[in-house]
C-alpha cells in the first residue's frame, strides 16, 4: 500500500496547496510548450490546471486511490484542451521511454524519498526523462533548524474545515523529529464533528518525510548531473530566506 492511499478521500480537504504554486507551475508549463511530466501528481491539483491551460500532461503517482480521484475529476470536466495521461508507478523506477521539456515535482514530494539512495534514484529518473536543456522544478520545505524545531511537538490543532452537509472536519497533528536521519514523523487525527459538537468519526493518518538543507540539496542535485539555474524561497521568486518556509529549485541537466 502506498503511503497516501489512506489519505485519498480527505486529501483535497486537508491539503489545499501553497500560495501561488498553481500559477507558478501553469505558467512554466505554458512557456515550455509541453508535454509536462509531473511526478507525484496525486489528485491532480496541478496536473488538471496545466491540462486545462492546453498543455499535455503525464501524471505519475504510486497511489491508485489518489489517481482514481484525479481520473474522476478529469472525467467530470469533460473533454480537456490537452490530454492528461495518468500512470501508477514508483518515481524511483519509472521509464517512460520519452523525454519532456519540463518535469515537475511539486508540493514537497521529494521529501517522501527518505534515503540518499532513493533521492539519487529519483533524480536520475528525472534526468533520464528531461530533454536536453529541459527544466526540472522541485519544491520542498526548507529545513532551517528553527523551522524544524517549530514543526515538532505534541498534538495541536491544524485547521477546521466546514463541509457542505454542515459537519466540520477538525484536523490535529503531532510531529516527532528524528534528527539523526533528518526525518519528521507526523501523526494526524481528523474528527468529523456534527453541529452539536458530537464526534461522528475519527480518522488516524500518518506521514513520514525527510528534510534537506539548502546546501545539501544543491550538492545532491549537482552530483546527479544537474546545474542549478535558480532557487527561490517562495512562488513569487523571492530569494531563499530564513523567514520563508520553501525551497523551489529550477534545475537543468
Amino acid at each position: 500500500m502506498a503511503e497516501f492511499d489512506p489519505w485519498a478521500d480527505l486529501y483535497d480537504i486537508l491539503h489545499q496547496g501553497l500560495p501561488g504554486e498553481a500559477e507558478f507551475y501553469v505558467g512554466h508549463a505554458v512557456r515550455s510548450g509541453g508535454p509536462v511530466l509531473e511526478l507525484g501528481c496525486g489528485t491532480g491539483r496541478l496536473a488538471l490546471p496545466m491540462a486545462l491551460s492546453g498543455v499535455p500532461v503525464v501524471g505519475v503517482d504510486d497511489s491508485e486511490p489518489m489517481l482514481e480521484i484525479c481520473r474522476d475529476k478529469r472525467d467530470q470536466l469533460g473533454e480537456l484542451p490537452a490530454e492528461l495521461e495518468l500512470i501508477r508507478a514508483d518515481m524511483r523506477e519509472i521509464d517512460l521511454g520519452r523525454r519532456f521539456p519540463l518535469v515537475v515535482m511539486a508540493y514537497r514530494t521529494f521529501m517522501h524519498l527518505l534515503t540518499p539512495e532513493d533521492q539519487r534514484r529519483a533524480l536520475e529518473v528525472v534526468r533520464q526523462h528531461l530533454e536536453p536543456g529541459g527544466l526540472f522544478l522541485c519544491n520542498m520545505w526548507a529545513g532551517w533548524p528553527s523551522q524544524v524545531v517549530a514543526a515538532t511537538g505534541a498534538l495541536q490543532l491544524v485547521a477546521r474545515h466546514e463541509l457542505e452537509d454542515g459537519t466540520v472536519l477538525v484536523h490535529y497533528r503531532a510531529s516527532r523529529c528524528d534528527e539523526l536521519h533528518q526525518r519528521l514523523d507526523e501523526e494526524h487525527l481528523v474528527h468529523e464533528v456534527d453541529g452539536d459538537g458530537e464526534v461522528l468519526a475519527t480518522t488516524a493518518l500518518s506521514l513520514l518525510r525527510a528534510w534537506l538543507s539548502l546546501r545539501e540539496f544543491g550538492y545532491l542535485a549537482r552530483s546527479c548531473g544537474f546545474q542549478v539555474e535558480a532557487v527561490f524561497g517562495d512562488f513569487d521568486c523571492s530569494p531563499p530566506s530564513e523567514q520563508l518556509p520553501e525551497m523551489i529549485w529550477a534545475l537543468r541537466p
